[in-house]
């Protein structure tokens, strides 16, 4: 038996008692069927849209075009979209007509997995015309109708089912997953912010690796990655064909997943995969940090003084991340912590002993510099970032008349004072 809200009830009533017919359906009633709490609440009626905005004070008209209200009663959201017949899809992404119905039968058909392709209503209970409960229980994915037909006119649902392949552990009827195969060129048609974030959602599923491998089996690794699928070269092919195997073995976040999938590539592809699916910002600085810098981390694992260097350079949240990469990295190729946990315990002593890190954790400033006729301008800057050094080397030279004596040196002759033994 399918439990609803309350406040689902009360909209679905409330709609029916001015005469309409009132569904919940898709996603939603496949969650429920599972015994999970949907996240979006999909609600379908015949009601006129002007009508459901009247009916609920607290709601927005978002698509005018498909009716869709979104409603609020209480806490819950719900979306009410007007039961409709779609179109044909000339630019592959949305119907170029809807034609409105009271059928719900009809509005079903336009679905697009038979599990996706279900309704409830209080008094007619589940209506099932695809059998999409039967494919639910035997865990099979399965367009409906005709496989070629419906992911050509929309072929982002061939990344949506692979998706929910991955979210629910499913398996993709053969009939549908050929049609992917021959349909996955058709996803260049499809802009690649809307392809990247349909994949990015399948990149954290419970079954990412599963649905890696077949994205792999289905052709659409190109239309994410590019002309850089595959990877060339027998080492970093070998690190693809391990990550789609244990990548399940890695946190459950996107940017941890995503760098470990973009390392799998040499540099120069590496490169361009982020700029073909068009990162840029936090996301794209934390992929260039771990091509650029992950080797360097790994280096200065054993190393005090070049694990200070490594976090003053780059920023203790750079830092953090990449210690996270390597963490995962070990999960999933089975590689031995000792570098991880030798870079743990460092930084847990450098802490506890307060070990200077910091151009602001120095015993001086620059107008000290200033004061003692040492350096001014640009020379400031330049002699502190040097003394930083000094301290990272031996923290026991971070007091102000060491450091001063320090400085002279470094302005006489920097490499030698660096250099010289003190």
């Amino acid at each position: 038996m399918i439990k609803l809200p309350e406040e689902i009830k009360k909209i679905l009533r409330t709609i029916e008692d001015k005469g309409y017919q009132a569904y919940v359906v898709g996603g939603s009633i496949r969650d429920l069927l599972l015994g999970i709490e949907p996240l979006d609440w999909d609600l379908a009626s015949n009601a006129p849209p002007k009508m459901v905005s009247e009916l609920f004070p607290q709601s927005d008209l978002t698509g005018e075009k498909f009716g869709v209200v979104r409603v609020r009663v209480g806490d819950v959201e719900a979306d009410v979209a007007a039961l409709r017949i779609d179109g044909n899809y000339s630019d592959h992404r949305r119907p170029d007509e809807v034609i409105f119905t009271d059928s719900i039968e009809e509005d079903l058909l336009r679905r697009d997995f038979t599990i996706n392709g279900m309704a409830y209503n209080l008094e007619k209970g589940l209506i099932d015309p695809f059998n999409g409960k039967k494919d639910l229980e035997e865990k099979l994915i399965r367009v409906i109708g005709d496989p070629d037909k419906r992911l050509n006119e929309d072929p982002l649902r061939i990344l949506r089912g692979i998706r929910i392949a991955g979210q629910l552990d499913c398996d993709i009827h053969m009939d549908t997953f050929k049609a992917m195969q021959d349909n996955a060129q058709e996803l260049e048609h499809i802009s690649m912010d809307r392809r990247r974030q349909e994949f990015e959602r399948l990149m954290v599923t419970k079954n990412t690796g599963k649905a890696l491998r077949m994205c792999v089996a289905a052709n659409v690794m190109p239309a994410i990655l590019g002309d850089s699928y595959p990877p060339k070269g027998r080492e970093v092919q070998g690190d693809f064909k391990q990550l789609i195997q244990t990548i399940d073995k890695s946190r459950q976040q996107l940017d941890l997943r995503m760098t470990l999938l973009i390392l799998c590539f040499d540099k120069k592809s590496a490169y361009k995969i982020i700029e073909h699916m068009n990162y840029s910002g936090k996301m794209a600085k934390k992929f260039k940090s771990a091509i650029e810098l992950l080797e360097d981390l790994y280096f200065s694992s054993g190393d005090r003084y070049l694990l200070k260097r490594f976090i003053y350079k780059n920023g203790m949240e750079t830092y953090e991340f990449l210690d996270s990469v390597t963490k995962q990295q070990r999960n999933v190729y089975d590689i031995p912590g000792y570098r991880i946990e030798s870079r743990y315990y460092l930084l847990d002593d450098i802490k506890k002993c307060k070990d200077p890190m910091y151009l602001e954790d120095l015993a001086i400033n620059g107008r000290d510099l200033i004061e003692a006729g040492i350096a001014e301008g640009e020379e400031v800057g330049k002699i502190l970032n040097m003394l930083v050094d000094v301290v990272h080397r031996y923290p026991g030279m971070n007091t102000k008349p060491k450091l001063l004596k320090r400085a002279k040196k470094l302005k006489k002759n920097p490499l030698s004072a660096m250099f010289r033994n003190i």
